[in-house]
Protein backbone atom coordinates (compact mmCIF):
# COMPACT_ATOMS: atom_id res chain seq x y z
CA UNK A 1 0.00 0.00 0.00
CA UNK A 2 2.80 2.41 0.93
CA UNK A 3 4.71 1.72 -2.28
CA UNK A 4 1.70 2.01 -4.59
CA UNK A 5 0.57 5.19 -2.82
CA UNK A 6 3.73 6.83 -4.18
CA UNK A 7 2.46 6.47 -7.76
CA UNK A 8 1.65 9.85 -9.36
CA UNK A 9 -2.04 10.68 -9.26
CA UNK A 10 -2.92 7.86 -6.86
CA UNK A 11 -4.81 8.63 -3.65
CA UNK A 12 -4.94 6.00 -0.89
CA UNK A 13 -8.23 5.32 0.87
CA UNK A 14 -7.54 3.78 4.26
CA UNK A 15 -9.72 0.99 5.70
CA UNK A 16 -13.20 2.29 4.81
CA UNK A 17 -14.66 -0.93 6.24
CA UNK A 18 -13.14 -0.44 9.69
CA UNK A 19 -15.89 -1.38 12.15
CA UNK A 20 -15.71 1.80 14.23
CA UNK A 21 -13.74 4.37 12.19
CA UNK A 22 -14.72 3.55 8.62
CA UNK A 23 -17.81 4.40 6.59
CA UNK A 24 -19.40 0.96 6.45
CA UNK A 25 -22.84 0.06 7.75
CA UNK A 26 -23.76 -1.30 11.16
CA UNK A 27 -24.40 -4.99 10.86
CA UNK A 28 -21.59 -5.78 8.43
CA UNK A 29 -19.56 -7.26 11.25
CA UNK A 30 -15.82 -7.59 11.64
CA UNK A 31 -15.34 -9.43 8.32
CA UNK A 32 -17.96 -8.30 5.77
CA UNK A 33 -19.22 -11.16 3.59
CA UNK A 34 -20.87 -10.92 0.18
CA UNK A 35 -23.66 -13.29 1.26
CA UNK A 36 -24.75 -10.79 3.91
CA UNK A 37 -24.84 -7.80 1.53
CA UNK A 38 -28.26 -6.54 0.47
CA UNK A 39 -29.05 -3.91 -2.17
CA UNK A 40 -28.48 -0.98 0.23
CA UNK A 41 -25.17 -2.46 1.36
CA UNK A 42 -24.02 -2.83 -2.23
CA UNK A 43 -24.97 0.77 -2.95
CA UNK A 44 -22.83 1.80 0.03
CA UNK A 45 -19.88 -0.22 -1.26
CA UNK A 46 -20.20 1.36 -4.70
CA UNK A 47 -20.30 4.81 -3.11
CA UNK A 48 -17.05 4.00 -1.26
CA UNK A 49 -15.38 2.77 -4.43
CA UNK A 50 -16.30 5.94 -6.31
CA UNK A 51 -14.86 8.13 -3.55
CA UNK A 52 -18.23 9.72 -2.81
CA UNK A 53 -18.24 8.32 0.71
CA UNK A 54 -15.25 9.00 2.94
CA UNK A 55 -14.25 10.55 6.27
CA UNK A 56 -11.16 11.80 8.09
CA UNK A 57 -10.08 8.22 8.87
CA UNK A 58 -10.25 6.93 5.30
CA UNK A 59 -8.44 10.04 4.04
CA UNK A 60 -5.86 10.05 6.84
CA UNK A 61 -3.01 8.84 4.58
CA UNK A 62 -3.69 11.44 1.88
CA UNK A 63 -1.90 14.78 1.73
CA UNK A 64 -3.50 17.96 0.34
CA UNK A 65 -1.30 18.07 -2.76
CA UNK A 66 -1.89 14.37 -3.39
CA UNK A 67 -5.65 14.90 -3.18
CA UNK A 68 -5.54 17.82 -5.63
CA UNK A 69 -3.63 15.68 -8.14
CA UNK A 70 -5.93 12.65 -7.73
CA UNK A 71 -6.57 10.57 -10.82
CA UNK A 72 -7.21 7.18 -9.25
CA UNK A 73 -8.21 5.79 -5.85
CA UNK A 74 -6.34 2.97 -4.14
CA UNK A 75 -8.28 1.14 -1.41
CA UNK A 76 -6.83 -0.83 1.49
CA UNK A 77 -9.23 -3.47 2.87
CA UNK A 78 -7.60 -5.89 5.30
CA UNK A 79 -11.03 -6.99 6.51
CA UNK A 80 -12.70 -7.57 3.15
CA UNK A 81 -11.28 -10.81 1.75
CA UNK A 82 -14.75 -12.37 1.78
CA UNK A 83 -15.99 -9.52 -0.44
CA UNK A 84 -13.48 -10.29 -3.18
CA UNK A 85 -15.98 -12.30 -5.30
CA UNK A 86 -18.36 -9.32 -5.16
CA UNK A 87 -15.64 -6.83 -6.12
CA UNK A 88 -14.69 -8.99 -9.09
CA UNK A 89 -18.22 -8.57 -10.44
CA UNK A 90 -17.86 -4.77 -10.46
CA UNK A 91 -16.42 -2.65 -13.32
CA UNK A 92 -12.93 -2.23 -11.88
CA UNK A 93 -10.23 -0.27 -13.69
CA UNK A 94 -7.55 -2.77 -12.57
CA UNK A 95 -7.50 -6.26 -11.12
CA UNK A 96 -7.59 -6.34 -7.30
CA UNK A 97 -4.24 -6.92 -5.64
CA UNK A 98 -4.45 -9.86 -3.24
CA UNK A 99 -1.61 -9.52 -0.74
CA UNK A 100 -0.98 -12.75 1.18
CA UNK A 101 1.27 -13.44 4.14
CA UNK A 102 2.06 -16.58 6.10
CA UNK A 103 -1.01 -17.22 8.32
CA UNK A 104 1.18 -17.77 11.39
CA UNK A 105 2.54 -14.23 11.03
CA UNK A 106 -0.98 -12.89 10.62
CA UNK A 107 -2.48 -14.56 13.66
CA UNK A 108 0.50 -13.84 15.92
CA UNK A 109 0.37 -10.18 14.93
CA UNK A 110 -3.38 -10.06 15.62
CA UNK A 111 -3.09 -11.66 19.05
CA UNK A 112 -0.13 -9.49 20.05
CA UNK A 113 -1.80 -6.30 18.88
CA UNK A 114 -5.39 -6.89 19.99
CA UNK A 115 -5.27 -9.69 22.53
CA UNK A 116 -7.17 -13.00 22.50
CA UNK A 117 -10.25 -13.26 20.32
CA UNK A 118 -13.31 -12.53 22.52
CA UNK A 119 -15.74 -15.44 22.33
CA UNK A 120 -18.77 -13.91 24.08
CA UNK A 121 -20.15 -12.41 20.86
CA UNK A 122 -23.02 -13.86 18.89
CA UNK A 123 -21.28 -15.13 15.72
CA UNK A 124 -24.38 -14.55 13.56
CA UNK A 125 -24.25 -10.87 14.53
CA UNK A 126 -20.45 -10.47 14.62
CA UNK A 127 -19.76 -12.45 11.43
CA UNK A 128 -22.88 -12.37 9.24
CA UNK A 129 -22.56 -14.52 6.13
CA UNK A 130 -19.67 -16.61 7.50
CA UNK A 131 -21.65 -19.82 7.88
CA UNK A 132 -18.63 -22.10 8.35
CA UNK A 133 -17.36 -19.92 11.20
CA UNK A 134 -20.79 -19.77 12.81
CA UNK A 135 -21.09 -23.55 12.67
CA UNK A 136 -17.66 -23.99 14.28
CA UNK A 137 -18.16 -21.38 17.02
CA UNK A 138 -18.96 -23.73 19.90
CA UNK A 139 -15.92 -25.87 19.11
CA UNK A 140 -13.68 -22.81 18.88
CA UNK A 141 -14.82 -21.67 22.32
CA UNK A 142 -13.28 -24.85 23.70
CA UNK A 143 -9.83 -24.07 22.22
CA UNK A 144 -7.72 -22.65 25.06
CA UNK A 145 -4.66 -21.72 22.98
CA UNK A 146 -5.03 -18.13 21.68
CA UNK A 147 -2.84 -18.62 18.59
CA UNK A 148 -4.48 -21.91 17.66
CA UNK A 149 -7.96 -20.40 18.05
CA UNK A 150 -7.05 -17.38 15.94
CA UNK A 151 -5.60 -19.66 13.27
CA UNK A 152 -8.97 -21.42 13.08
CA UNK A 153 -10.60 -18.00 12.62
CA UNK A 154 -8.24 -17.15 9.80
CA UNK A 155 -8.77 -20.53 8.12
CA UNK A 156 -12.55 -20.10 8.26
CA UNK A 157 -12.64 -16.49 7.01
CA UNK A 158 -9.66 -15.55 4.83
CA UNK A 159 -8.23 -19.00 4.07
CA UNK A 160 -10.90 -20.13 1.57
CA UNK A 161 -10.55 -16.92 -0.46
CA UNK A 162 -6.78 -17.33 -0.65
CA UNK A 163 -7.10 -20.95 -1.69
CA UNK A 164 -9.57 -19.99 -4.40
CA UNK A 165 -7.81 -16.95 -5.86
CA UNK A 166 -4.06 -17.32 -5.19
CA UNK A 167 -3.58 -18.89 -8.62
CA UNK A 168 -6.38 -17.04 -10.40
CA UNK A 169 -5.94 -14.66 -13.32
CA UNK A 170 -8.75 -12.55 -11.88
CA UNK A 171 -6.43 -10.97 -9.29
CA UNK A 172 -2.82 -9.89 -9.01
CA UNK A 173 -1.52 -12.22 -6.30
CA UNK A 174 1.42 -10.96 -4.25
CA UNK A 175 3.05 -12.91 -1.44
CA UNK A 176 4.53 -10.82 1.37
CA UNK A 177 7.79 -12.78 1.43
CA UNK A 178 8.44 -11.87 -2.23
CA UNK A 179 7.48 -8.26 -1.63
CA UNK A 180 9.82 -7.97 1.37
CA UNK A 181 12.83 -9.64 -0.28
CA UNK A 182 12.40 -8.18 -3.77
CA UNK A 183 10.24 -5.07 -3.38
CA UNK A 184 11.11 -3.40 -6.67
CA UNK A 185 10.70 -6.57 -8.72
CA UNK A 186 7.34 -7.17 -7.04
CA UNK A 187 6.28 -3.61 -7.78
CA UNK A 188 7.31 -4.03 -11.40
CA UNK A 189 5.18 -7.18 -11.67
CA UNK A 190 2.14 -5.36 -10.28
CA UNK A 191 2.54 -2.40 -12.64
CA UNK A 192 3.01 -4.73 -15.61
CA UNK A 193 -0.07 -6.76 -14.65
CA UNK A 194 -2.11 -3.58 -14.39
CA UNK A 195 -0.53 -2.06 -17.51
CA UNK A 196 -0.55 1.03 -15.34
CA UNK A 197 -0.04 4.43 -16.97
CA UNK A 198 -0.67 7.87 -15.45
CA UNK A 199 -2.08 10.77 -17.42
CA UNK A 200 1.37 12.34 -17.76
CA UNK A 201 3.18 11.55 -21.01
CA UNK A 202 6.47 11.82 -19.12
CA UNK A 203 5.84 8.61 -17.14
CA UNK A 204 8.89 6.40 -16.83
CA UNK A 205 8.02 3.23 -14.95
CA UNK A 206 11.60 2.12 -14.40
CA UNK A 207 12.65 5.53 -13.07
CA UNK A 208 9.72 5.46 -10.64
CA UNK A 209 10.56 1.94 -9.44
CA UNK A 210 14.16 2.91 -8.77
CA UNK A 211 13.29 5.99 -6.72
CA UNK A 212 10.31 4.57 -4.79
CA UNK A 213 10.98 3.97 -1.11
CA UNK A 214 10.47 0.24 -0.43
CA UNK A 215 11.27 0.60 3.28
CA UNK A 216 8.16 2.43 4.44
CA UNK A 217 7.28 -0.08 7.16
CA UNK A 218 3.93 -1.06 8.55
CA UNK A 219 2.57 1.06 11.39
CA UNK A 220 1.52 -2.10 13.26
CA UNK A 221 4.93 -3.31 14.50
CA UNK A 222 3.70 -2.85 18.05
CA UNK A 223 6.30 -5.07 19.70
CA UNK A 224 9.42 -3.55 18.13
CA UNK A 225 10.52 -7.09 17.36
CA UNK A 226 11.83 -6.37 13.86
CA UNK A 227 15.13 -8.09 13.00
CA UNK A 228 17.79 -6.45 10.84
CA UNK A 229 18.21 -9.46 8.57
CA UNK A 230 15.19 -9.52 6.27
CA UNK A 231 15.23 -13.28 5.68
CA UNK A 232 15.45 -13.91 9.42
CA UNK A 233 12.69 -11.38 10.03
CA UNK A 234 10.38 -13.18 7.61
CA UNK A 235 11.10 -16.62 9.04
CA UNK A 236 11.30 -15.79 12.75
CA UNK A 237 7.82 -16.97 13.74
CA UNK A 238 8.14 -20.26 11.85
CA UNK A 239 11.71 -21.02 12.97
CA UNK A 240 10.86 -20.39 16.62
CA UNK A 241 8.27 -23.17 16.60
CA UNK A 242 9.12 -26.43 18.30
CA UNK A 243 8.38 -29.58 16.31
CA UNK A 244 5.39 -30.33 18.50
CA UNK A 245 4.04 -26.80 18.15
CA UNK A 246 4.53 -26.87 14.40
CA UNK A 247 2.60 -30.13 14.13
CA UNK A 248 -0.18 -28.74 16.34
CA UNK A 249 -0.68 -25.64 14.19
CA UNK A 250 -0.23 -27.51 10.92
CA UNK A 251 -3.10 -29.77 11.94
CA UNK A 252 -5.36 -26.69 12.00
CA UNK A 253 -4.50 -25.83 8.40
CA UNK A 254 -4.94 -29.47 7.36
CA UNK A 255 -8.32 -29.64 9.08
CA UNK A 256 -9.61 -26.75 6.98
CA UNK A 257 -8.04 -27.85 3.70
CA UNK A 258 -5.48 -25.04 3.57
CA UNK A 259 -2.59 -26.07 1.33
CA UNK A 260 -1.22 -22.72 0.20
CA UNK A 261 0.96 -22.19 3.28
CA UNK A 262 2.62 -24.68 5.65
CA UNK A 263 4.11 -24.34 9.12
CA UNK A 264 7.54 -25.52 7.97
CA UNK A 265 8.20 -22.87 5.32
CA UNK A 266 7.60 -19.15 4.90
CA UNK A 267 7.19 -19.60 1.15
CA UNK A 268 3.81 -20.52 -0.31
CA UNK A 269 3.23 -23.85 -2.00
CA UNK A 270 2.60 -23.77 -5.76
CA UNK A 271 -0.99 -22.64 -6.15
CA UNK A 272 -3.61 -24.29 -8.31
CA UNK A 273 -6.09 -22.03 -10.14
CA UNK A 274 -9.60 -22.39 -8.80
CA UNK A 275 -8.54 -24.45 -5.79
CA UNK A 276 -11.12 -24.16 -3.02
CA UNK A 277 -10.58 -24.96 0.65
CA UNK A 278 -12.88 -27.56 2.15
CA UNK A 279 -14.26 -25.00 4.60
CA UNK A 280 -15.41 -22.57 1.89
Amino acid sequence: MSMLSQLPGVVPMWEPLHTSKGVGRNGWGDRPHENAMGAVDQERLNAMMSGRMHNAWTASRTGARQALQAQQLLFKYVRANALLPWFLQQPLQHKPLLLMRHPLDIVMSQVRAFGPRPMEADPKFAFPGHVALQDAWLELKRVDDDIERQLHFWALTDGPIWERYAGSDEVVAVHYCDLALQPRASLRRVLDAWNWRPASSEWDAEAFIQRVDPNMTSDTDFQGDRLNDQQAQLAKNVTRLTLARRAQLQSVLDMHGIGLYHMGDINPAPSTPGRTASSA
